[in-house]
C-alpha cells in the first residue's frame, strides 16, 4: 500500500486557518461578552436616572417633612434595593432638590429647581380692604378672581382720562380682610441665610461658577462692587454690604445677588434672584428671563422706605416682593411699575404700590397709589393692567404660607 504524503506547508497553512478561526470566534465571544456587560451598564445607568428623578418627585410631595440641608436617604418601591438620598436646600426665594441615586459603587445625581404652582385658586389681585374704593380711569383692567374692599371699584376721571373699560371688573370678586395673606414664617430666614464657605470678591475676577452638584459658591464684600461685563453663573451667592452696578452686557444666571441697593442698567438680560434691604431699580428695556427674582427686605435699620423701580419697558418673568420687617404705616414701602413694564408672575408688596404697566398673572398689595406731573393719590389706578392670562405650568417662588406643594422649574447643572 502506497501512503500519500501531506506536505509540511499544508500543515502550517491548516494550523494558521484554524488560528484565525480560533481569534475569530474568540473575538466574537469577546464581543457578545462586552455587548451583555455594557447592555447591563446601560439598564444599571437608565434605573439610575429613573430613580434619581423618582427622588426628586417624592420630594416634591414631601418637601415639609425633609429637614433642610440634610441628606435623607429612602427605599424606593418597598423593595429595598433601589434607594435615593435626598437633600432640600433654599435657593433664595426658591427650593433646591438634589437626588442621588445609587447602586453598588455608581451613582447619579439629580438637582432641579422648584418653587409654588400657579394654582387656579390664587387671587389675581388681593387689596386690602382699608374702607376706601378704589378709582379706576383710562385703559386700566382688572381680570380674574379678585379680593376687593366692600365698598368695591368706581370709574373716575384721572389726568384728563375717563374709564375706557366696558364694566369694571373682569371675572369675579370676594370681600378682602385688613391684612395681606402671610407669608411662610422661614422664608425671610431663608433668605437672609448665607450657608457656604466664604471668599472675598475679587475686581479683577471676571468669571463665577459653580455646579449645583457642590457646594455654593459665596462671595462676600463690605463695598460698592461693579458688576460691568462679568459672568456669574451656577450656584453662586455674591452679598455685597454697600451696593451693586450690573451693566448691561454682565452675564448672569441662576445666580443670586444680595446689597443694600442694587442698580441694573438698562439692557440688561439675564436668569437672577436680586434681594435688597433698602432698593432695587430697573432702568428701561431690562429683561429678567423666567424664572427671576427682584426682592426687597426692609430691616429695622433702613434709613430710607424700601423701593422697587421697574423702569418704563422692562419686562420680569418671575416674582416680585417687597416686605418689611417693622413696618411703618406712616412711611411704607413702595413698588412702581412704570409705563409699558410688565411683570409676568407674582407681585406681593407689603405696603402701596403704583402700576402704570402690565402684570400677567397677581398682585398682593396694601394699597395703590399714583403720582403724576401734577398731583398725586391714593387708592387709584390709571391705565394699569392686572390680567389673567399666566400659564397654567408658570412656577412662582415659594412665598406664601399657602403653599401646599411644590412645582418643578428646571433641571440644575
Amino acid at each position: 500500500m502506497k501512503v500519500k504524503k501531506i506536505k509540511s506547508s499544508a500543515i502550517y497553512y491548516a494550523l494558521y486557518l484554524s488560528l484565525i478561526f480560533a481569534l475569530v470566534l474568540g473575538g466574537l465571544i469577546l464581543m457578545s461578552g462586552l455587548n451583555q456587560q455594557f447592555a447591563m451598564q446601560m439598564d444599571v445607568e437608565e434605573i439610575l436616572i429613573d430613580n434619581a428623578s423618582s427622588g426628586i418627585a417624592y420630594g416634591q410631595i414631601n418637601f415639609r417633612e425633609l429637614e433642610a440641608n440634610r441628606p435623607t436617604k429612602i427605599r424606593l418601591f418597598n423593595e429595598g434595593v433601589d434607594s435615593v438620598e435626598i437633600t432640600k436646600k433654599p435657593w433664595g426665594a426658591f427650593t433646591v432638590l438634589t437626588s442621588k441615586s445609587m447602586h453598588k459603587n455608581r451613582f447619579h445625581i439629580k438637582n432641579a429647581l422648584l418653587g409654588a404652582g400657579n394654582s387656579n385658586t390664587t387671587a389675581n389681585l388681593y387689596l386690602v380692604d382699608n374702607g376706601k374704593p378704589i378709582s379706576i380711569g383710562g385703559d386700566a383692567r382688572i381680570e380674574g378672581n379678585c379680593f376687593l374692599p366692600a365698598v368695591g371699584l368706581k370709574r373716575a376721571y384721572i389726568e384728563g382720562k375717563n374709564y375706557t373699560g366696558a364694566q369694571l371688573l373682569f371675572g369675579v370678586s370676594q370681600p378682602s380682610s385688613k391684612q395681606l395673606p402671610p407669608i411662610r414664617t422661614d422664608f425671610l430666614e431663608e433668605l437672609k441665610a448665607s450657608m457656604g464657605e466664604f471668599h472675598p470678591w475679587a475686581a479683577e475676577q471676571d468669571t463665577l461658577n459653580a455646579s449645583f452638584s457642590e457646594s455654593a459658591l459665596v462671595v462676600v464684600s463690605d463695598g460698592f462692587v461693579d458688576l460691568t461685563d462679568k459672568v456669574i453663573t451656577g450656584q453662586v451667592k455674591l452679598i455685597v454690604q454697600d451696593s451693586i452696578f450690573v451693566g448691561r452686557n454682565t452675564v448672569i444666571e441662576n445666580a443670586i445677588l444680595k446689597s443694600k441697593i442694587i442698580y441694573v442698567e438698562a439692557g440688561f438680560n439675564g436668569t437672577v434672584q436680586f434681594i435688597a434691604s433698602e432698593k432695587i431699580t430697573l432702568e428701561e428695556d431690562v429683561f429678567l428671563k423666567y424664572p427671576s427674582v427682584v426682592g426687597v427686605i426692609e430691616d429695622q435699620n433702613a434709613t430710607a422706605a424700601a423701593h422697587i423701580e421697574i423702569g418704563a419697558k422692562s419686562q420680569v418673568l418671575g416674582t416680585v416682593f417687597l416686605v418689611s420687617e417693622t413696618m411703618d404705616f406712616r412711611n411704607p414701602p413702595s413698588l412702581t411699575i412704570e409705563t409699558e413694564a410688565e411683570v409676568d408672575g407674582f407681585v406681593y408688596c407689603a405696603g402701596k404700590t403704583q402700576l402704570k404697566g402690565k402684570i400677567r398673572g397677581h398682585l398682593f398689595t396694601e394699597k395703590l397709589f399714583l403720582v403724576t406731573a401734577s398731583s398725586s393719590y391714593e387708592n387709584m389706578l390709571l391705565d394699569g393692567q392686572i390680567l389673567d392670562n399666566l400659564p397654567e405650568n408658570f412656577t412662582m417662588a415659594n412665598l406664601l404660607a399657602e403653599t401646599i406643594f411644590l412645582k418643578q422649574i428646571a433641571w440644575l447643572d
